[in-house]
């Protein structure tokens, strides 16, 4: 049956208006659910941090002993609190021979040889008579500052927390040994030196954490938003890497 003119026309416009739909579709790519670049996380709250330099000591001993058959020997911790990094120790060892003989030239002189030693990084001195011995070990590089995302501080000390976490604590391997300078066929003397004390203390230098949070952003302020050409505000963001724990960082 032959349509009639204003038939034709509707049927047309019905073809090319399925025509457009199916291309419509065609090209329709559903919204990503990824976050754009510059957008913060939804409840997430911005903290920097800095990193302040100090220094501490600990006494490991004022009257060690170290016998000429009984060696020094001892597990050193240096130990500091929780979102500390200890980037430096330096042990200091100081002794003097306390049995001798002699007015002008001193006999029977003891050696005291020491050996310190962080894992596979070990230092030895050794001196006759007295010493001050000095052994420096570098642990950790000094912390970066930086800033990051979290749900709240308690969050945001956490992620310190972990990131510190195993550089605020070392175990050193500590060993002394005393040569006496008597001589057997001195035997009284020989028998009465039977080793020496010493001291030992640690000096370390170690970084603290300052944690805050970020002042939220002006909207009324140029640092914070930018009108465009088309009219319409654009918020300047910052970019954040995440770190593969759920939260951002740089």
């Amino acid at each position: 049956m032959d349509l009639k003119k204003n038939d034709r026309i509707i049927l047309i416009v019905g073809v090319v208006i399925l025509i457009i739909s199916g291309i419509g579709i065609a090209l329709y790519t559903a919204p990503s659910n990824d976050k754009p670049l510059g957008e913060a996380h939804v409840g997430y709250n911005e903290y920097t941090y800095t990193w302040s330099q100090k220094t501490g000591e600990q006494v490991i001993g004022d009257s060690l002993y170290a016998g000429k058959s009984s060696p020094y020997s001892s597990a050193v911790i240096i130990k500091s609190d929780p979102g500390v990094v200890i980037t430096s120790v330096e042990f200091k060892l100081d002794w003097e021979d306390d049995v001798t003989y002699g007015l002008i030239r001193k006999k029977g002189l003891d050696t005291l040889n020491a050996i310190i030693a962080y894992g596979a990084n070990e230092k030895s001195d050794s001196s006759l008579g007295s010493g001050n011995h000095s052994f420096l070990f570098t642990l950790n590089e000094r912390p970066k500052d930086g800033k990051f995302e979290a749900a709240s501080v308690q969050d945001a000390q956490d992620i310190i927390d972990e990131l510190t976490s195993g550089k605020n604590s070392a175990t050193f391997d500590v060993t002394v040994t005393v040569d006496t300078g008597e001589r057997i066929f001195r035997l009284f003397k020989f028998l009465k030196d039977k080793g020496n004390d010493f001291e030992l203390t640690a000096s370390y230098t170690y970084y603290t954490c300052n944690l805050k949070e970020s002042e939220p952003p002006d909207d009324s302020g140029d640092e914070t938003k930018a009108t465009g050409d088309d009219g319409f505000d654009h918020k300047v963001g910052e970019f954040y890497v995440n770190l593969g724990y759920g939260r951002g960082m740089i």
